[in-house]
């Protein structure tokens, strides 16, 4: 093409890519949506403005007086067509912003179309933006021959107004491919004019801006990755709403167990310690027998109200295993002490047969083994009528690590197969018209299945409708002292009968204690139970008067109850503290907020030690002996 006037180069490679494009693009992706019927309009009017202005070149290049006609047809297409795309452009850009708009620019884009049209068509006439000179063909510009331009140019501007106004609908890609559009027209314009003038350019540029459109804004599977990460990002927002949501009521959850907790067991405190100084002074056997009966209901009572809350902790993921150490053979005399009158009542033979290998003192939450193996101990007793209960503890790796097995038989009622999903289940309980007279809520065994998991261990089953159930788990413990277990025989080991469990094992008539509490039933709780140990024992209603009866009195020892009006327990240590009144005088928290990490948290603020109620005797007892002076503990 060596008799060209202009360089149409970059035009031509420009068409070609577009038109592929746009073939590819039609026959792969068939446009369905408005925004993908607008982009096939846009590439076709871009198409077609190329190929106009690539044929104006070739017939001014021609020349003569019979060529100007077609100059001034393919001239006219071109500067209507470049109109027509800037007008599409728009739309494409709001496509991305407002459907529910592009009706209205449509009716937009006819009125400034056909009025630019319509002032091409009255040029042919009249000349007043370009014309051909009818001897030479020359082209000449007209006087009102930057109209041309300034409509295309506001059109731009329009575009790139949208773009920059609409910005959060893109992401960063399909920011700066729209805004490359614009770019690349005005660059085109600005280089043909002044650096270039021989050489057709701008739509050869905006061809490339035009890719970068397709293959960030366009492509439909672009497109349905960019929904795909729209909805997993709109997921991710709601599951974190939900999260904070379910965080929240879990937190209104928990301060509604921690009131519910104090609230029920503040009561049954004072039930189960005035019935337990009936037990301890009465000598009718009437009142016994119904005390006795007070007692256990009142234990029932707080067993499953421990379980519920138990089972909420769990849940809300506030179960924490906290390892301590702890003598083996007393914790399985205490579950032996505790069990046994249960089993005697219904006189079923109870045993423990104890690998003699085992060590004995170890490392590891003992508050949950013994809750653990005491569910399982009296499911046992509960579902047995005749025969026995095994507790068989046997060694299976030994070492600094410890590993054990633990199971327990029943000679009892026994589980059908197709009720073992069932039975593990919260509140579900098995074969309920068989055992509709046991007591208890079917939380037991839930409870057991997730501690143990908490702990790294898993609960087994093996059964026989009608002949009896074992349930078994093994258990890793850190050994602290390698001294063996031994022969273990549980009345030796416990050293006291049932009834001697009741009863004060200490004196301390030179001791003076003070107990803090707003409710008055518990301090007179307090004040009977340890009568008869002959210590002297003070009592306070509120946080203000303790602090006050301190300043006059030596004390030994201080029970603080943590929930109080005014000050509660927490707060008057840490005023007693600052005062200089309390020093290195222990004080006990008292609370029936049985809650997780409640112990944690007291001795973190400052208390010696954390006692839950409703109290029991012995650990009163344990209490008191391990912090009052060694010198007014008479035996």
């Amino acid at each position: 093409m060596g008799f060209m006037k202009y360089n149409i180069d970059f035009e031509l490679f420009g068409s070609i890519i577009v038109a592929v494009i746009l073939v590819f693009f039609k026959l792969k992706y068939p446009g369905k949506s408005v925004c993908e019927k607008s982009f096939i309009r846009l590439a076709v009017t871009v198409l077609i403005a190329q190929i106009m202005d690539m044929a104006t070149a070739v017939t001014i290049s021609i020349g003569g007086p019979e060529i100007a006609v077609f100059n001034l047809i393919f001239t006219s297409a071109y500067f209507a067509v470049s109109v027509y795309s800037g007008l599409f452009f728009g739309e494409y850009i709001i496509t991305f912003a407002y459907k529910d708009y592009v009706r209205k620019y449509r009716i937009l884009i006819r009125v400034i179309g056909g009025v630019y049209v319509a002032f091409l068509l009255i040029n042919v006439f009249f000349g007043f933006y370009f014309y051909f000179d009818p001897v030479t063909g020359d082209y000449i510009h007209g006087p009102a021959y930057f109209v041309l331009y300034t409509v295309p140019g506001l059109l731009t501007l329009n575009s790139l107004f949208l773009i920059l106004w609409h910005r959060k609908v893109f992401d960063r890609k399909q920011f700066i491919s729209a805004l490359s559009f614009i770019f690349f027209v005005i660059l085109g314009l600005l280089l043909q004019i002044t650096v270039m003038p021989d050489v057709y350019i701008t739509y050869g540029l905006v061809t490339i801006s035009f890719v970068m459109i397709v293959f960030s804004l366009e492509t439909p599977d672009y497109q349905k990755l960019m929904k795909t990460m729209e909805e997993l990002e709109s997921a991710r927002t709601e599951a974190e709403e939900a999260r904070q949501e379910a965080l929240a009521a879990s937190n209104v959850k928990s301060d509604f167990l921690a009131n519910m907790s104090h609230e029920i067991r503040t009561p049954i405190n004072s039930i189960l310690g005035f019935d337990e100084i009936i037990l301890r002074e009465s000598g009718e056997r009437d009142i016994v027998q119904y005390a006795s009966n007070i007692k256990r209901s009142g234990q029932t009572l707080l067993a499953l109200i421990n379980d519920i809350l138990d089972l909420s902790k769990i849940e809300s993921g506030k179960m924490e295993i906290i390892p301590v150490n702890y003598d083996l053979k007393e914790l399985l005399t205490d579950l032996y002490l505790m069990i046994a009158p249960k089993a005697e009542e219904k006189k079923i033979s109870l045993r423990f047969e104890v690998d003699r290998k085992l060590p004995y003192k170890l490392r590891g939450d003992d508050v949950r083994i013994r809750q653990v193996i005491m569910n399982l101990l009296s499911n046992a007793v509960k579902y047995t009528e005749k025969g026995e209960v095994l507790l068989r503890l046997s060694l299976v790796e030994a070492g600094e690590i410890t590993r054990m097995r633990l199971s327990i038989r029943d000679s009892g009622i026994g589980i059908k197969s197709e009720d073992r999903e069932r039975l593990f289940a919260a509140f579900q309980r098995v074969d309920e018209s068989r055992n509709r007279n046991i007591e208890g809520t079917g939380l037991g065994l839930s409870i057991c299945i997730r501690t143990l998991e908490l702990m790294d261990s898993r609960l087994e089953l093996e059964s026989e409708y009608g002949k009896g159930s074992e349930f078994s788990f093994e258990l890793e413990q850190e050994v602290t002292e390698p001294y063996r277990i031994g022969d273990f025989d549980v009345a030796q080991a416990s050293g006291r009968s049932f009834v001697a469990v009741s009863r004060e094992g200490f004196y301390a008539p030179k001791a003076r204690m003070l107990v803090v509490d707003d409710v008055e039933m518990n301090r007179k709780v307090f004040s009977h139970l340890l009568k008869n140990t002959k210590m002297a024992i003070d009592t306070a209603e509120s946080g203000s008067r303790a602090l006050e009866m301190i300043k006059g009195n030596r004390y030994d020892l201080i029970f603080m109850d943590h929930l109080m009006p005014g000050m509660d327990g927490i707060e008057t240590l840490k005023k007693g503290k600052e005062e200089g009144l309390i020093g290195k005088l222990p004080v006990i928290a008292l609370t029936a907020n049985a809650i997780s990490g409640a112990k944690e948290m007291f001795l973190a603020e400052g208390f010696s030690d954390y006692l839950s109620k409703p109290v029991e005797y012995r650990d009163l007892e344990a209490m008191i002996i391990k912090y009052l002076p060694p010198e007014k503990v008479e035996r």
